[in-house]
């Protein structure tokens, strides 16, 4: 086992003898064992956003045009735009920029 596959992974120490050892992944069988202690644990992965980003994320639905400038940073972050960009831009650049296309194909 490399370090590069424990970095992040688990390590447990005996409390009887001090042994210390490391593994990529969880062992069921060494926490049930009341002498092992689990000293690391990967981090938890990231909760996935909520409110009007998340909501736009999982369907990307492009708001119109007559949707207040917060749908359309919303939707520009969904889109993979830094929200700090999205904020800066106004409406009308955020319009242009991730609107869709006219459907006439003129715009």
């Amino acid at each position: 086992m490399s370090a590069a596959e424990v970095a992040g992974g688990y390590v447990y120490r005996n409390t009887r003898t001090g042994q210390t050892i490391e593994r990529a992944e969880r062992s069921i069988r060494l926490d049930n064992l009341d002498v092992w202690l689990c000293l690391q644990a990967p981090a938890p992965a990231p909760e996935p956003p909520v409110g009007p980003a998340a909501e736009l994320a999982a369907g990307l639905a492009c708001p119109s045009e007559h949707e207040n400038k917060a749908a359309w940073v919303a939707y520009a972050v969904a889109c993979g735009m830094d929200e700090s960009n999205a904020r800066a831009l106004s409406k009308a650049a955020l319009i242009e920029e991730f609107g869709e296309e006219d459907p006439d194909g003129q715009d």
